[in-house]
């Protein structure tokens, strides 16, 4: 009897305990990577040159005879020593080089005519406005420095004077692993007008874009 009685009691004592929801661990929030202190890009692409009436007419062609998309490739570095809110301040400089040739061709696709190269090469500082994270991020940015946007004939050596110019844009950057980020960028360079010299042919005004693609690192 004392034995079925104890048999028993446990039995008992037993169903509230199985009845209990386990208990779970508390789930710890994602971890948020904040913004590295420094990137360096590698992006390649393409800036829009125009085809000016006075470029045209400095170097005897007609507009459309001018080259107007040139291949370019931008080196930069940043840092990002600002945190404030759910953004970051950024700094840094970047160096654009572009360049172009092209050649009137006639009907049956003969080039015929000189060959007119453009060249297009950029320092600027920049600062930027950047949201996001550690994984990747968006951002604004505004800049500038010495630009050098000429064009001239086949075997000429080109002697503009680079002038000060604004640029300003925007992009983002995705990274795949630690380290390693695809990057885009679409930016604007406001360029003045330029004067002719013994072989550079003059200049309008003009706003122009590059958008490029590469590599980000961290």
């Amino acid at each position: 009897m004392r034995a079925a009685f104890v048999a028993a009691l446990l039995v008992l004592l037993s169903v509230p305990v199985a009845a209990q929801t386990p208990v779970q661990s508390p789930v710890a929030p994602l971890p948020i990577t904040p913004l590295p202190v420094l990137v360096f890009d590698v992006r390649g692409g393409f800036t829009s040159g125009g085809q000016d009436g006075t470029t045209a007419a400095g170097l005897k062609v007609a507009p459309t005879d001018i080259p107007g998309r040139l291949r370019s490739a931008v080196v930069g570095l940043h840092v990002y020593p600002f945190r404030r809110g759910g953004f970051k301040l950024g700094f840094g400089g970047e160096l654009l080089l572009g360049s172009a040739a092209g050649q009137k061709k006639d009907t049956t696709g003969k080039a015929v005519g000189p060959v007119i190269r453009r060249r297009l090469n950029a320092v600027s500082g920049q600062i930027s406005l950047n949201f996001g994270k550690g994984e990747g991020w968006s951002y604004f940015t505004a800049g500038g420095g010495p630009l050098k946007f000429e064009s001239y004939l086949d075997e000429a050596t080109p002697d503009g004077v680079g002038s000060t110019t604004l640029n300003y844009g925007g992009g983002a950057r995705w990274f795949t692993n630690a380290h390693l980020a695809f990057a885009v960028d679409l930016r604007f360079y406001l360029t003045r007008p330029a004067v002719a010299t013994a072989v550079t042919a003059a200049r309008e005004r003009e706003r122009v874009f590059l958008l490029s693609l590469g590599i980000s690192l961290k």
